[in-house]
């Protein structure tokens, strides 16, 4: 039997946003003497013991550490994000939200790693971080962006798709020194967390600044997001995002993505749409942002800020194109299921993470600098996944 701490356990489902109905049906089968519930509740009194089996499927099921069931005490909380989301959007999922706490401290658990790593080579610093301010203004901000990374919208949009137009983007943001991932679960379908409850997020330091953006949002709508957070990272500011909140800092970082992926010149051609039908709007937008691999929502709330669009329009717009990539998603995911293949586990693996992330534990594991263990937090894997995932053409995977 194992000793746990009852606050501990309480604390470790709270934090997985997991109710007690929810979390016992995890752990324990209902049996003639009590159900799964009454086992957990009593198990949260301090009236039942764990066995090592049960305490493993807890960790599991809780998205921690083994370690974190042997404390004292529950561990003080990380200090949290700058939160600039819309504010009916905070708190309304508690789930989501629980999830989300959870894949920031994974985050910020890689980051360190990667930091430290970093740090002992002597690699260069981002001096780029907290390098400007509100006052300098929005075009000064992009230009500043677009120098550092060596941005070339001609050569964005000539990509075929938008996922491809990301990839480049990503690939300038990654040769400046920072890690865009690709992220929205906690290792599993099971825990995803939807676009509602974050679009990205920004982790600040000098070595190892980290872009976090929810692969679950449209792909024309991830380089904007980039960029967006990117904007966060240029003002030194570690925060969560979404797309419309009316804060000072998120339209600051807004019209900094928007002026770099989106030129005000070329917006000014696009005709007003206060009079346009929603029809009419959206097959204009559509026209305009498609070729140009950037989101029609995006489009769409860039009308709105140049006073062309009505906010009830751009709303009925915005929720219009959510639908339209919720329906395409379903449509993939149904083709994807229909044929047999597809990219194995590692390679989409890899694409979520980045050939920056990739790239940089592959050195410091070839070295030894890196243990397996430390590689899978860095990565997000388990510790037996690591070799298959950074040497490929060796595991064949």
């Amino acid at each position: 039997m194992v000793a746990v701490k009852p606050e501990i356990l309480i604390w470790a489902r709270e934090t997985a946003g997991l109710e007690l109905e929810e979390a016992a049906s995890k752990i324990y089968s209902d049996s003639g003497q009590s159900s799964a519930v009454e086992k957990l509740r009593a198990l949260e009194q301090g009236e039942r013991e764990l066995t090592q089996k049960q305490l493993f499927k807890l960790a599991k099921s809780y998205h921690q550490p083994l370690l974190v069931f042997y404390l004292p005490q529950p561990p003080v909380p990380d200090e949290p994000l700058e939160d600039f989301r819309t504010p009916p959007l905070q708190g309304t999922d508690r789930k989501g939200e629980a999830r989300l706490s959870l894949l920031i401290r994974d985050m910020k658990a890689s980051q360190s790693i990667v930091r430290a790593l970093l740090e002992d080579e002597e690699a260069p610093i981002c001096d780029f971080i907290g390098s400007t301010r509100l006052d300098m203004g929005v075009t000064q901000v992009a230009r500043d962006i677009i120098e550092r990374i060596g941005f070339d919208l001609a050569e964005f949009r000539g990509k075929r798709t938008a996922r491809d137009a990301f990839s480049y983007l990503r690939e300038r943001l990654e040769n400046a020194g920072l890690f865009v991932l690709l992220a929205s679960d906690l290792g599993s379908h099971q825990t995803s967390i939807p676009t509602d409850v974050f679009r990205g997020f920004a982790l600040a330091d000098l070595f190892a600044p980290y872009i976090v953006i929810n692969r679950q949002d449209a792909k024309s709508a991830w380089s904007f997001t980039a960029l967006h957070e990117a904007a966060h990272l240029w003002l030194g500011k570690s925060a969560i995002s979404d797309t419309y909140s009316e804060s000072e800092v998120e339209r600051f970082c807004n019209r900094v993505a928007a002026t770099i992926l989106l030129p005000a010149a070329e917006l000014r051609e696009l005709p007003p749409m206060r009079e346009a039908t929603l029809n009419e709007a959206a097959a204009a937008i559509g026209d305009f942002a498609t070729p140009r691999n950037i989101s029609h929502s995006m489009v769409a709330y860039n009308l709105l800020l140049s006073d062309k669009l009505s906010r009830s329009n751009w709303r009925a717009l915005r929720d219009r194109f959510k639908a339209e990539w919720n329906a395409s998603k379903d449509k993939e995911r149904a083709a994807s299921h229909a044929k047999e293949g597809g990219p194995s586990y590692y390679v989409v693996r890899r694409f979520q993470l980045g050939p920056g992330l990739i790239g940089t534990a592959k050195y410091f594991v070839s070295g030894g600098e890196l243990t397996p263990s430390k590689a899978g937090v860095v990565l997000g894997v388990n510790a037996a996944k690591v070799y298959a995932l950074l040497y490929p053409e060796r595991a064949g995977a």
